[in-house]
């Protein structure tokens, strides 16, 4: 239950109307903006459930606000600012001010100059004692640059680790671990990941699997972004682009967030039908060597 105190107050019932005004339906707002149709009802209404912290009730309430173009101000009105009251000085303290911050000028451009005198002073020290004797003691005929310079230095230089490793990506259900992290770099920020509070809108598993269930692949044949969870807890965000392929392992059951309308799920070895409102989706991993008994 989303805690009130913390939570923005804002005009909800415009954001009903702007949504039948153009003609939207909640299931459709709720695919473009990857939640649930629950939380979509409940921006709408007010309503304290949907959205495990205020934090991601205010992103999502600012994501809808802009998916149907209404200025954040008509939402959220902005409280009139008070008039301060300013008490002003008589001119006789006026005046003593003004007297004060000249003498207070005049004694920080004294200690300027003298600061200025002083680096000139200790510079022409440096110039004249120090880099003479150092460059007797160095004749410019001997300095040789080693070769072992050379190798340090190639041996510092980054390297970008995502970039070796994407040259050798082959998209395939056999993709690894470590390609599908490196696509979990980034993620964009119109996505918002709510799969650790949000409800499942689909359970699904076979009773008679052919894979592990220590992964699940995926296909997207649009650019979209997805989040996933699995039984202990880590969390992966990816960016998929059109027609590309990913597989995520971890410990199953895994949690995922997707776009339905525009991917293609598998796990154990099975195809999983998704339905247009199936945003998030929980893969039930079954035992091989019980269904082999």
């Amino acid at each position: 239950m989303i805690d009130k105190n913390n939570a923005l107050e804002y005009n909800y019932k415009i954001l009903a109307q702007e949504r039948k005004k153009r003609k939207i339906s909640q299931d459709q707002a709720a695919v473009k903006l990857t939640l649930s149709v629950g939380q979509i009802k409940s921006l709408e209404n007010n309503l304290e459930y949907g959205f495990i912290t205020p934090h991601f009730r205010n992103l999502a309430l600012k994501r809808y606000a802009k998916f149907l173009e209404i200025p954040f101000y008509k939402i959220i009105p902005i409280p009139a600012t008070q008039e301060k009251i300013v008490d002003y000085p008589s001119k006789e303290v006026a005046s003593q001010i003004d007297k004060q911050n000249k003498n207070l000028l005049q004694l920080l451009i004294l200690k300027i100059r003298y600061f200025i005198m002083g680096l000139v002073v200790l510079s022409l020290l440096v110039f004249f004692f120090f880099i003479p004797a150092n460059k007797a003691k160095i004749p410019s005929s001997e300095i040789v640059i080693p070769e072992i310079a050379v190798i340090d230095y190639i041996d510092v230089i980054p390297v970008n680790k995502n970039f070796i490793q994407n040259k050798n990506l082959k998209a395939g259900p056999k993709e690894s671990v470590q390609e599908a992290e490196n696509k979990s770099d980034t993620i964009s920020t119109e996505f918002l990941c709510s799969i650790e509070s949000a409800s499942m809108d689909k359970i699904w598993s076979r009773i008679n699997p052919e894979k592990p269930p220590t992964y699940f692949h995926i296909v997207s044949l649009k650019k979209q972004s997805i989040c996933t969870i699995d039984n202990r807890g880590v969390l992966r965000k990816y960016n998929l682009d059109d027609g590309e392929k990913l597989t995520h392992r971890g410990e199953a059951p895994f949690k995922v967030q997707l776009n339905p309308s525009i991917s293609e799920l598998y796990f154990q070895g099975w195809k999983v039908y998704l339905e247009k409102n199936d945003n998030f989706v929980q893969l039930n991993p079954v035992d091989m060597a019980i269904e082999l008994n």
